[in-house]
């Protein structure tokens, strides 16, 4: 998939892509890059992946209207701030309900276990949706 955008430095990460699901993973080895620079434990590493990976991929399956995905990310005060955009429809993930919780494999419900996820995994998760754009901020502790 062709690079829309991207650009890293010491302080700063930022991709921008088309809305693929192909993107995943380009975004996801651009950012792992990127963080090689702090030494961050491979437990962070692994959450920023996890976090990641479900973020961009729900824009890819679920976003039709969508024209790209973007990602944003900084290391600072011993946390890593991830932000994700994309501009198709207007969507808050955070509202959406949880499954209920199952105790074994053949009771669990697909889907809708990504969210609960995501908040486990982080400091903080914020929607906002800003001119025609769904913004999910995440707050990574490092």
């Amino acid at each position: 998939m062709a690079n829309a955008g991207a650009s890293k430095g010491p302080d700063r990460f930022f991709i921008k892509l088309g809305n693929d699901i192909s993107a995943v993973e380009e975004v996801r080895q651009a950012l792992l890059a990127y963080l090689e620079n702090f030494r961050l434990e491979p437990m962070v590493v692994n959450r920023v992946e996890v976090i990641l990976e479900e973020l961009v991929s729900n824009v890819a399956r679920h976003a039709d209207a969508a024209s790209y995905v973007s990602v944003g990310a900084e290391y600072a005060d011993g946390a890593i701030a991830i932000l994700i955009e994309d501009d198709g429809a207007a969507f808050n993930p955070l509202e959406k309900r949880a499954p209920a919780a199952f105790t074994d494999v053949e009771s669990a419900t697909l889907g809708g276990q990504g969210i609960p996820l995501i908040k486990r995994l982080s400091r903080s998760v914020r929607y906002d949706r800003v001119e025609d754009a769904n913004r999910i901020s995440v707050v990574i502790a490092a």
